[in-house]
């Protein structure tokens, strides 16, 4: 006979499809003041869990997070600091899903990272996010394509919000694009083409880092259509 507990273990690993230990270059998105904030996780396979975010004036350092877990399928987590749980479906392609507090509710999604985790590396800098406030060291738009609204959501008086993830090369193009939120179907392909014929301003990757993970949101509204 087995065990319950070892059923239920191997249902967990019939389920998972992503396996989160690593390194992580991630995008933390939907916050009402601070807007989008690029950080580094890491989760390691003792289920510890680091972050590591841009100190004021000081060097970017990693900071523990709670354990990470996975149940049925879903990982979750909890940054002390701030008060977010977050949370994220591993039979996705790519680590991405929500956070939550008392008060608020918003997304993350990130990138592997190729980056060496040894002492005194600079993670943030893989990320994009800079110790100063020079330009070259973020995301800077150069064509920003808004969507259409689709005629049929007019005519069915259907509203609507969209959240894409993606990677933003050194060229400043745009590649693997996530739908991580959608809420309806018939805003998918108006979202997608908008972003595809978005730019960013390019940057030397020698000087200024790889690839950088970015998110960008779509809201229909009727009242005011793009």
């Amino acid at each position: 006979m087995v065990p319950l507990s070892a059923l239920g273990q191997q249902r967990d690993i019939d389920v998972i499809q992503l396996d989160p230990v690593g390194t992580w270059r991630c995008v933390v998105y939907g916050h009402p003041t601070f807007g989008d904030e690029r950080v580094a996780l890491s989760f390691a396979p003792d289920q510890s869990a680091r972050i590591a975010r841009s100190a004021d004036g000081g060097t970017p350092t990693w900071s523990p997070m709670s354990r990470w877990q996975v149940e049925n399928g879903l990982m979750s987590f909890a940054d002390t600091r701030t008060g977010r749980k977050f949370t994220a479906d591993l039979e996705r392609e790519t680590l991405s899903g929500e956070w939550r507090t008392l008060s608020q509710l918003g997304g993350w999604w990130c990138a592997a990272s190729d980056a060496d985790e040894g002492p005194g590396v600079d993670i943030l800098s893989t990320v994009g996010e800079s110790e100063t406030n020079e330009p070259t060291k973020r995301l800077i738009p150069y064509i920003m394509a808004t969507p259409t609204f689709p005629r049929r959501a007019v005519r069915q008086a259907k509203e609507g919000r969209v959240v894409l993830c993606f990677v933003v090369e050194p060229s400043g193009e745009i590649f693997e694009p996530e739908f991580v939120e959608l809420s309806d179907e018939i805003f998918r392909a108006t979202s997608l083409d908008a972003l595809m014929r978005s730019r960013y301003q390019p940057w030397d990757p020698r000087a200024d880092g790889g690839a950088r993970p970015a998110c960008r949101s779509f809201i229909y509204r009727l009242d005011y259509r793009y």
